[in-house]
């Protein structure tokens, strides 16, 4: 059988389940359209039939893709066929799919992947058009969150639906144990490593470390904004932009300077762990500055034990900025069948009634509504948490995001583990970063 067939075959397959799971809609389609089943002020009928097809490399199971958003979707629009493509092994994966010309309506993944899937892939539209044309008003979402996007050379190819920030997680557990008073909103970094020395001790034959960087979302997030890749260039900033200096120093280094906390993320190393397992499962750490969606993606570990977060610490020079927003991007393909039917559900993502739908279950919103953001995290096991600390700090502003993005930064992200561990100096991390990234760029681009 030719690989497009194999393809198509499974895509058949997984169009059916997704259509029966569909089925259960129950809304009557009057939320926010009027009596003729027109989208408000355009004109564009939502009574009309038609299909919207997402898809997104990321391997979202179909059950959370409902619960997140196809359901409420299908409540919203009953006359429309909401679906779902799960990259779910041979045959789905993006280049696969692209191979096989298979189509769908809507693409989706995190900052960062977007670019590196879909515009890689040539799979990007600018919408200008089209949210002209629906009248979606981008002057509610916070500009923060959207201007990395509309800054971008290949036009206004995504919106932002939901986002994302780190927070200071901590073990109150261990605060109590050892009479340390618990981190607060608004701590710098030098305050967290003052406080994390208090607590990176040994009691009996246990070794607790109080924090330690979790370094990948730091490169991604990191509050420089400084970009991985130069757009215009295409080159590696690592080595020429002086700001990954004080990123690598501030917070890479000085945070595992004690022996100790060198030995722990050693063991880690050698245990195939890492620090989120740490905190959250051997809870032999203190505190984590990882991002919020931990919470609602592991809530059966996260409820085994006592927590709470406060916003990420800030920079010293850059008092109440955080870090970079991690947003979950979706956008039209240009291989659409149904474009307008696609804004019609885009427009309804960011509209107050989807945004609180998503607020409460614990995924930041992209709107300014401040009820919807008063709503955040209402609906899950941890609605005691403090989730207005995740919006204590302003967001970093976002660079333009390139294709080479996320493979970059894995490159950075391995050279800099040893920069930490103290096996690399800092001028031979950041110059043998600059020497594999070129390597590398070179070859993605033949």
């Amino acid at each position: 059988m030719p690989k497009h067939a194999k393809v198509s075959a499974i895509l058949a397959s997984m169009l059916v389940t997704t259509l029966v799971a569909g089925c259960g809609g129950t809304g009557n389609g009057q939320n926010g359209t009027s009596e003729a089943g027109k989208s408000e002020k355009t004109g564009t009928t939502t009574n009309e039939p038609a299909e919207v097809l997402f898809y997104s490399h990321s391997g979202l199971a179909p059950e959370q893709f409902n619960t997140r958003y196809g359901n409420k979707l299908r409540e919203k629009f009953p006359n429309y066929t909401i679906q779902y493509i799960h990259r779910s092994g041979t045959g789905t994966g993006i280049a696969e799919m692209v191979t096989a010309k298979a189509q769908f309506d809507i693409y989706f993944a995190n900052v960062g992947s977007f670019e590196n899937e879909a515009i890689q892939y040539g799979l990007q539209s600018d919408m200008t058009e089209l949210i002209k044309k629906h009248q979606v008003d981008l002057g509610r979402i916070d500009p923060s969150i959207i201007s990395g996007v509309q800054s971008s050379p290949h036009g206004l190819y995504a919106l932002p639906i939901h986002t994302d920030t780190m927070a200071l997680y901590y073990n109150k557990d261990l605060f109590d144990k050892f009479g340390v008073e618990y981190p607060k909103n608004g701590m710098t970094w030098d305050e967290l490593y003052a406080l994390s020395k208090r607590l990176t001790r040994k009691d009996g034959d246990t070794k607790y470390i109080g924090y330690a960087p979790f370094s990948t979302y730091m490169f991604y997030m990191n509050p420089y904004s400084i970009p991985v890749v130069d757009e215009k260039t295409e080159q590696p900033t690592i080595n020429k932009d002086n700001r990954w200096r004080s990123f690598y120093q501030k917070l890479l280094i000085e945070p595992t300077e004690m022996q100790e906390v060198k030995e722990y993320l050693s063991s880690l190393k050698t245990n195939k762990s890492h620090i989120v397992n740490a905190f959250m499962k051997d809870r032999s750490t203190a505190m984590l500055a990882y991002v919020s969606a931990l919470a609602p993606t592991w809530p059966n570990e996260m409820k085994a034990f006592n927590w709470d977060w406060v916003s990420v610490p800030t920079l010293k020079e850059q008092p109440g900025i955080g870090v970079q927003p991690y947003t979950a991007y979706f956008g039209i393909t240009n291989i659409s069948k149904n474009k307008d039917a696609a804004m019609e559900v885009l427009k309804y993502m960011v509209s107050d009634e989807f945004q609180l739908s998503l607020a409460k279950q614990g995924y930041m919103p992209v709107v300014q509504s401040k009820d919807v953001k008063q709503a955040l995290g209402q609906e899950t096991a941890f609605k005691d948490k403090n989730w207005q600390a995740l919006f204590y700090n302003k967001m970093a502003p976002v660079p333009v995001k390139g294709i080479y993005e996320n493979r970059i930064v894995g490159v950075y992200n391995g050279l800099a583990e040893q920069a930490m561990l103290g096996t690399l100096d800092l001028n031979t991390a950041l110059r043998q970063s600059e020497e594999t990234a070129m390597i590398r760029l070179d070859e993605w681009k033949r």
